[in-house]
């Protein structure tokens, strides 16, 4: 047996809950199992760089959080490219998909919301995607991430009131015609 193969093999078994961390990151189930793939594949070829083994569920939620990180990013220039786009210049849609139009209303929220949790500092993204999108407790984020249980609870205050304080100043509530809740750019943020 090689050596690597116990450190292959402890890569691997943290598969599903990486996949799953992704998929409420990235809100794509085939994205998911492909940045869950890149996420295995940079883990093993960085391990000898994990100063700590017993670190090893931490630092790959960590390796994840940037890869979805800069998907999310891409996202959200390809969106807005396409909102740049002049409306008779868009392709014309396949009349089985939402159209391009439909597609950006759809997603303005999330990624409006993502590009602000996407500025945060690493540990408190970490520390608010675990808990809010994985559904971690405290305690358990705690665990994972090797920090005191102060610490977490102290990371989840100050980036709820940083996204709360960036989203505050950058956008305007309110309902659309429908009657759902929408986010628009303030008018000196456009």
């Amino acid at each position: 047996m090689s050596t690597c193969s116990p450190a292959v093999d402890e890569i691997e078994q943290y598969r599903t809950s990486v996949t799953r961390y992704i998929r409420y990151l990235v809100r794509d189930a085939s994205d998911a199992e492909d940045l869950a793939q890149e996420t295995l594949l940079r883990a093993h070829r960085q391990r000898s760089t994990l100063r700590d083994p017993a670190a090893l569920e931490s630092w790959l939620y960590q390796i994840a959080t940037h890869i979805s990180i800069d998907v999310l990013r891409q996202r959200a220039r390809a969106v807005q490219r396409q909102v740049d786009t002049p409306v008779d210049e868009l392709p014309i849609a396949d009349q089985a998909r939402p159209s391009p139009l439909t597609i950006i209303r759809q997603t303005e929220m999330s990624e409006c919301v993502q590009h602000y949790v996407a500025n945060l500092s690493d540990a408190y993204k970490s520390a608010l995607l675990l808990h809010d999108a994985d559904g971690l407790t405290s305690e358990e984020i705690a665990h994972l991430l090797q920090v005191p249980l102060t610490t977490v609870k102290m990371r989840l205050h100050r980036a709820r009131r940083q996204l709360q304080a960036s989203l505050n100043s950058a956008c305007a509530f309110g309902r659309d015609e429908r009657g759902v809740f929408i986010c628009e750019p303030k008018p000196d943020r456009k």
